[in-house]
């Protein structure tokens, strides 16, 4: 299943992409736009999941949460 989507390109980006195709790179510009968008997606998963992350942390110390290990040290004290 594909979703369509409409843009607008600055012309010299559009110019970049029409090159790309003329010169045998790519067979389409949807081709050129689907590889950049993947690239983008595949080196910058990493930093989307890890600032998920820490915003779920940040989430659940903000209502008193504390980790297995940390409620054991603390029971200690």
């Amino acid at each position: 299943m594909m979703k369509s989507v409409t843009i607008d390109l600055p012309d010299n980006l559009a110019v970049a992409i029409e090159s790309y195709v003329k010169s045998g790179f790519f067979n389409s510009e949807l081709d050129v736009l689907l590889v950049a968008i993947c690239e983008f997606v595949r080196r910058n998963r990493i930093d989307l999941m890890e600032r998920f992350a820490r915003e779920d942390i940040e989430w659940a110390k903000s209502r008193g949460y504390q980790h297995a290990t940390e409620r054991k040290t603390n029971r200690g004290n």
